[in-house]
């Protein structure tokens, strides 16, 4: 090999130990970006504040409203301003409103009238069984025995996602002398319905 072409298989080895150096320093570049972001906490959206919630709340907008009782469910759901705004969307002519209240107070608890039950209960006569089912949930949040009698008919709903969230509320909210009207529900034929119908009646007998 004559000097010239040993210069040039010289240079091409050296264009590619730096192009291996550029590409392994590339990588290491790139692993060491992806662990920072790993290790950077991620900055979650700001918490709406109270005066934002209670204009929600006072908005003629259906989504609006529902976006406000989210909020006063997990933001403040001590706050007795918030709680009281809320509260008047019980029985609100717009179902999705009403089971929202209904579903977002009952979850955190409130202290509610008998008014305010009989508001609620509103939608147990609903046909859409989504509903029923809010409705039955947010119950089970409240001080709500009184509402027993509206529930128990519930069990003989044709749909079984029906069924099965009326025997969990009177699981909560009943007594054992509910067993009998539980019962038929052993042999239902959606065998979710049966478990649920069954571990109403080991929690009520217990009672």
């Amino acid at each position: 090999m004559n000097l010239a072409a040993a210069g040039i298989a010289a240079g091409r080895n050296h264009e590619e130990l730096d192009m291996k150096t550029m590409s392994k320093r590339f990588w290491a570049g790139m692993m060491v970006l992806a662990g920072l972001c790993l290790l950077t906490p991620r900055v979650s959206a700001a918490s709406p504040t109270k005066e934002k919630v209670l204009a929600d709340l006072s908005s003629a907008k259906e989504g609006t409203v529902i976006d406000g009782l989210a909020a006063v469910e997990k933001y403040f759901p001590t706050d007795q301003d918030c709680i009281t705004a809320a509260k008047k969307y019980f029985g609100d002519p717009r179902p999705k409103v009403a089971r929202k209240a209904a579903f977002s107070l009952g979850n955190i608890h409130v202290d509610v009238t008998q008014d305010d039950l009989d508001k609620i209960c509103k939608l147990l006569d609903s046909k859409d069984k989504t509903d029923v089912v809010d409705t039955l949930k947010g119950l089970r949040g409240l001080k709500a025995q009184s509402t027993v009698p509206k529930i128990v008919p519930l069990l003989q709903n044709p749909d079984s996602n029906v069924k099965r969230d009326a025997c969990r509320t009177l699981a909560v909210l009943g007594d054992k002398s509910l067993v009998p009207s539980i019962e038929p529900l052993l042999k239902d034929t959606d065998s979710k319905v049966e478990a649920d119908a069954a571990d109403a009646i080991n929690i009520l007998k217990l009672k």
